[in-house]
């Protein structure tokens, strides 16, 4: 019995951080900053050519949960940034490797946000769909290519504490949406015979990435292609 608390514990942990998206407090690298210094892009973007404001995000972020039926939770700049704060695995899970924090946690996913124009909705229990607009999109072009990086050192890892370990598996999924670069990957944390799948596509162009994250994936297929749909209406409400 104490085995499979802790076991639900773990996968629960998991798949909260997959939904919550927080932020990475580390300092950006020599790379990362001499990134960040570039221009913006030279070729004309339909969406993220220059970065929207925050009221520019929550009015696309509203106009898709209304779309949606309206029923979900929207969250403004000051309010997503404080949810930021409070997202966080628990003190005492570990991640081994221990970069692969960055997948179980999802804590390097948004890159640095401090100048960054923030805005999401949270649809039912299980998406959460994110929009964040940076200064200038090379940060954005950096920060895929670290995410990228990272798929690829955790395909395989574990997560727990001294009395317990759940086992957790990425894959990288195929998903296309209308910005220039997708990323996508599943997400499944197995402990004590019982498996929960998640799912996150990150869809960036110019200075902005959407963010569809899914705690309840069972068919990855299936929420790939309804990701892939809630970003591309993100992209339309941007591009207008």
């Amino acid at each position: 019995m104490k085995n499979t608390m802790k076991a639900g514990a773990l996968l629960l942990a998991g798949m909260l951080a997959l939904s919550a998206c927080g932020s990475s407090d580390e300092p950006a690298s020599a790379s990362d900053s001499e990134a960040s210094a570039s221009p913006s892009p030279t070729a004309t973007l339909a969406v993220g050519q220059e970065q929207y404001t925050a009221d520019e995000l929550l009015a696309a972020v509203e106009a898709v949960n209304t779309a949606q039926g309206g029923t979900g939770e929207v969250s403004d700049d000051a309010a997503f940034r404080a949810y930021l704060t409070d997202q966080s695995l628990p003190e005492d899970i570990m991640v081994t490797p221990a970069e692969c924090e960055g997948i179980a946690g999802f804590a390097n996913f948004f890159g640095d946000v401090d100048q960054a124009n923030l805005a999401s909705v949270k649809l039912g229990s299980d998406q959460k769909l994110t929009v964040v607009s940076h200064p200038e999109a090379s940060a954005l072009d950096a920060q895929m290519q670290d995410n990228d990086g990272l798929l690829g050192e955790c395909a395989e890892f574990e997560m727990g504490d001294e009395e317990f370990t759940a086992a957790g598996t990425t894959e990288r999924l195929d998903v296309s949406t209308g910005a220039p670069q997708t990323q996508a990957f599943s997400l499944t944390m197995t402990a004590e015979g019982t498996t929960l799948s998640g799912l996150k596509v990150s869809a960036a162009t110019g200075t902005t990435n959407i963010v569809l994250t899914n705690s309840n994936a069972a068919d990855p297929e299936e929420a790939s292609a309804q990701a892939a749909e809630l970003i591309d209406a993100v992209l339309a409400e941007l591009e207008k």
